[in-house]
């Protein structure tokens, strides 16, 4: 009963987040044209945006770089996906700004270049 009411109330939640959800999408679509203006990297289009490294030791050092400059970004490494296609994966949510993903923007340029 406990787990059946709680997923009563966050589809009640759910429901009521038009304004959330347009939000998101005005985030997603300014960081993909950020992103395109600024690198080569292949934009999503949705809230998960993979950035893909190739080698391991190229995207562990770039999301090394990356969380020096204060982003908790990670790189996805084999077993979890293929060798070679290791990446960074970013997702944006209603806690970003306009503003820090086009820093992000920024900074995966000078940092992937």
């Amino acid at each position: 009963p406990l787990m059946a009411a709680a997923v009563r109330a966050a589809l009640k939640i759910v429901a009521r987040a038009d304004a959330e959800r347009a939000r998101l999408q005005e985030l997603v679509a300014h960081f993909g044209a950020t992103l395109k203006e600024k690198t080569k990297i292949e934009v999503s289009g949705s809230p998960i945006q993979p950035v893909l490294l190739g080698a391991d030791e190229r995207a562990v050092k770039v999301a090394d770089a990356l969380k020096a400059r204060g982003y908790d970004i990670r790189a996805i490494r084999p077993p979890t996906v293929p060798e070679d296609t290791a990446r960074l994966r970013i997702a944006i949510t209603l806690h970003a700004d306009a503003a820090m993903l086009g820093r992000l923007a920024a900074d995966l340029a000078e940092t992937c270049a």
